[in-house]
């Protein structure tokens, strides 16, 4: 397998060198070694590099990447609970992500002048309220 120069890894995944290296000191990525002074990575660096990327996207904080990967990229034995806790904060997120996207799509579309002469637009808030107190009391 050849080894790949911090540069092509830049160029294979497009993340800046020193993203790289805030991988590596997070203990996130490993280079293999060095080669005329510059770090090397093997051809699975670039997947690694992309799967620390997709859980980014996921929402995954660097701290509960390190939890699911090692270095090298194997998976630690408990990625499986990791990822169902993040896909049901996905679903969560998801959620009220939809309500607000259909709470706007009303305002655009609301035929008064004022928003708060429209009685949808009150439900809507009175609907919310209710479910920002109930979501605060079961944090409690």
């Amino acid at each position: 397998m050849s080894e790949l120069s911090i540069s092509e890894l830049q160029a294979r995944t497009g993340l800046a060198s020193s993203a790289l290296r805030f991988y590596e000191r997070k203990g996130l990525l490993r280079a293999t070694g060095r080669s005329g002074g510059k770090r090397t990575y093997d051809q699975t660096a670039i997947e690694q590099v992309a799967l620390i990327d997709l859980l980014k996207l996921a929402g995954f904080t660097l701290s509960e990447i390190a939890a699911f990967v090692d270095p090298v990229g194997r998976s630690t034995p408990q990625w499986r609970a990791l990822a169902s806790a993040k896909q049901q904060e996905l679903e969560e997120r998801l959620r009220r992500t939809q309500e607000a996207q259909a709470a706007l799509a009303h305002m655009l579309a609301c035929r008064h002048e004022h928003l708060e002469e429209c009685a949808v637009h009150h439900r809507m808030l009175r609907e919310h309220a209710e479910s920002l107190a109930l979501a605060a009391q079961e944090s409690r």
